[in-house]
């Protein structure tokens, strides 16, 4: 739907699909966004934390109550639960402000936006540590003083509003000297520049004609200058931790001057009862015990950037790593938990994917290229990603070698089990005869009532698998764990190993870990911090 040019004000759904239109917009960019990502960490992943805060952002408006507050409403409160990274963070707590200007309108003028676009980059400033102009809050900023000097109606508002931000964003870097010596603009300007563009191409009923062109660009997109890169390599950047505390009374104000003490780049954001937390630092142990002491933590997500920027400069074709290695991993995981442990292990690159969400082919032959050698195994570590592995494999330049894990745990052994002094085709070898050595379990929850295997199975039963094959429903995640353990008969000596996954405590799986210690006293049992949605635990027997 394409709201009306000369419309003079937008009702509920007309605002809503404004939203969604700019939010479109960022997703069809998002690669080059990511291309110009250097600050304040080169990690390149600035434009798909914008696109996925602003998806779920869309999902929380779909069942929004009509009028534009409602909506508005709505969209602020789906992205504070589902913002991602610095970008996303900050995008989230633009429209808690934009919804904040707009929470007494049924329908929405060309002066209510102007007013909500002040107030939303008022709210992106203040969320802020410490704000730095030359970023994204310098283009909000320019957005919502262009709106203010012409709003006749809402698509002259967007027009002013989107005009202001590109020339905004064309002087970033003027302001910021890291994306002038990169050679790029700032790339959360550049989504907040294409997200208004989306929404002006709705207004006036046409499709946006973005062109990303900045400093150092070329046909392959923007090019990041061998300079940056060269001063970039030896800087330590530590982990980027967010989560969410939710509890009753909470002070974002007071929270953030804490967490301004523990961490830099801070982005503190959310209200009384929900507070969503982003914070880079040496150790993230300190952050996380400030947000156990204010509330429940939620959402808990730590990325090593270290380990984000040494693939940025791979992909850059710079740095020590420019080179060949003669092997390598590539490998599939469902969490930055286990992205730090198949990291931790030897993996060149590693792809965020999992049950629900399977990379493409494409994606994996782009990790591939990444990966910088000239033999690379792929780890898919899922069976439902194991055939795209392979299309994979047959479109990279590179030889290839799938070794077909179908777990997570089976991807671990595997890549324990390579030796960088052998040949590519024994490490292949080692490597496939480690999958043999290892029974994989899962847990998870039954969402509906059906029956598997002829078994009745009840919503909220505990189910446990093993081996890709159905045990049982148990009344309990503790006893699908026992459960799952009688089924793969472990034997004295066997090593357990319960990867925690993000719906178990701490507590309960401290409880689960001593009671295979009391069932099996022969047994060793270890837990993990693994981190993968969905699934309680994923289980490992040795």
């Amino acid at each position: 739907m394409m709201a009306s040019h000369a419309a003079q004000a937008l009702d509920g759904a007309a605002y809503r699909a404004l939203f969604e239109a700019g939010a479109r917009c960022v997703e069809v960019y998002a690669d080059a966004i990511n291309a110009l990502n250097v600050f304040p960490v080169p990690d390149g992943d600035t434009g798909i934390n914008m696109v996925l805060t602003l998806r779920a952002a869309v999902s929380g408006a779909e069942g929004a109550e009509d009028g534009v507050a409602a909506v508005s409403k709505a969209i602020s409160r789906a992205a504070l639960y589902g913002a991602r990274g610095n970008s996303g963070v900050i995008m989230s707590q633009f429209l808690k402000g934009a919804a904040a200007g707009l929470e007494d309108c049924e329908e929405c003028d060309g002066e209510a936006l102007a007013r909500s676009l002040a107030s939303a980059a008022d709210a992106g400033y203040q969320a802020v540590g410490k704000p730095v102009e030359g970023t994204m809050l310098t283009v909000m900023r320019a957005a919502a003083e262009g709106s203010a000097q012409a709003h006749a109606n809402p698509a002259q508002a967007l027009r002013a509003a989107y005009e202001a931000a590109e020339v905004a964003l064309a002087k970033t870097p003027e302001q910021l000297p890291v994306l002038a010596e990169a050679g790029v603009v700032d790339a959360g300007g550049q989504g907040v520049v294409a997200f208004l563009a989306g929404a002006l191409g709705e207004i006036e009923g046409k499709p946006p004609a973005l062109a990303i062109d900045a400093p150092g660009a070329s046909e392959g997109g923007p090019v990041v200058s061998e300079t940056f890169l060269e001063h970039a390599e030896d800087e330590m950047y530590g982990y980027c931790t967010q989560f969410i505390i939710e509890g009753e009374g909470l002070n974002p104000g007071a929270i953030q001057e804490q967490v301004m003490a523990a961490a830099g780049s801070t982005v503190v954001v959310g209200d009384d009862r929900v507070v969503r937390v982003h914070g880079h630092a040496e150790d993230p142990g300190p952050l996380l015990s400030l947000g156990v002491r204010h509330g429940a933590l939620a959402q808990i997500n730590i990325q090593n950037m270290d380990a984000q920027h040494e693939e940025f400069v791979i992909r850059h074709g710079h740095g020590d790593c420019a080179e060949p290695a003669d092997f390598a991993v590539v490998a599939v995981a469902p969490s930055a938990a286990f992205e730090r442990i198949f990291h931790d292990y030897g993996a060149a690159v590693v792809v965020s994917g999992g049950q629900t969400m399977n990379p493409s082919a494409a994606e994996l032959a782009a990790a591939v290229k990444r990966a910088n050698a000239q033999h690379v195994a792929i780890l898919p570590n899922n069976p439902n990603i194991v055939m795209a592995a392979n299309q994979a494999a047959e479109l990279a330049e590179t030889p290839c070698v799938v070794v077909p894990s179908r777990s997570i745990p089976q991807g671990v052994a595997a890549i324990i089990a390579v030796d960088h002094t052998q040949d590519a085709e024994t490490n292949g070898a080692l490597m496939r005869e480690a999958l043999a050595a290892v029974r994989s379990g899962e847990v998870t929850i039954a969402v509906r009532s059906t029956s598997i295997d002829g078994a009745p199975v009840e919503e909220g039963q505990a189910l446990a698998l093993l081996d890709d094959r159905f045990v049982g429903a148990f009344d309990s995640v503790s006893g699908a764990v026992t459960g799952l353990l009688e089924r793969a008969e472990v034997e004295d000596g066997a090593l357990v190993t319960l990867y925690r996954g993000a719906d178990r405590s701490a507590e309960d799986a401290a409880s689960d870990v001593e009671a295979i210690a009391q069932r099996w006293p022969g047994v060793e049992a270890e837990l993990v911090e693994g981190g993968q949605p969905h699934y309680h635990y994923l289980v490992s027997v040795e």
